[in-house]
């Protein structure tokens, strides 16, 4: 990793609290694409991100994370 690309821990990280101060929650589903990782996505709390629903995927997607560690390592 570069030392100027920050982790995948910070980049969810700063989505959340980006999320937060809108009101908004933050949804991690396995990605779609049979490439491993995780989808992210942020919507409001009363939306419920189903796996079949594309149309509510493709709206509050926001972020592809091949890996997301415990902890910083940038």
């Amino acid at each position: 990793m570069s030392d100027l690309t920050r982790c995948n821990y910070c980049n969810l990280k700063s989505i959340k609290r980006r999320a937060k101060s809108k009101g908004l929650v933050v949804t991690k589903r396995s990605g779609d694409f049979g490439l491993g990782g995780m989808d992210v996505f942020v919507h409001p709390k009363e939306i419920k991100i189903c796996v079949g629903d594309k149309v509510q995927r493709d709206k509050y997607f926001v972020s592809w994370l091949m890996e997301i560690p415990k902890y910083c390592c940038c």
